[in-house]
């Protein structure tokens, strides 16, 4: 497949995944020395919910519910682990969310 049909259906892709969000409901950023890690509850647009946990860049889906109280129990888990293992976690009132394509 050639460099450029890549590029234009992860584009396809992203914003179809993208369109599916229609609002982040929570944030929390974490850190360990130069470490990053964020937790996010979004709301879709189906009324249901889902946890995102993004370390080195990459989101990964954590868990899907149909309410909001489940997503941030789910947020609030994780959160708790990292914590214990003395990162410093905070809630954060607005989140930026980049995506890497990687096109080798």
């Amino acid at each position: 497949m050639s460099k450029t049909l890549t590029v234009v259906i992860l584009l396809f892709l992203s914003t179809w995944v993208q369109s599916a969000v229609t609002q982040t409901e929570l944030s929390v950023m974490c850190r360990l020395s130069k470490q990053v890690r964020t937790l996010r509850v979004e709301k879709l647009r189906n009324g249901t919910c889902q946890t995102v946990y993004t370390k080195a860049g990459r989101d990964q889906n954590i868990g899907n519910a149909m309410n909001r109280e489940s997503c941030t129990d789910i947020l609030q888990k994780v959160r708790e682990v990292l914590e214990s293992a003395d990162w410093k976690c905070r809630e954060v009132k607005e989140s930026r969310v980049s995506t890497f394509i990687d096109v080798r």
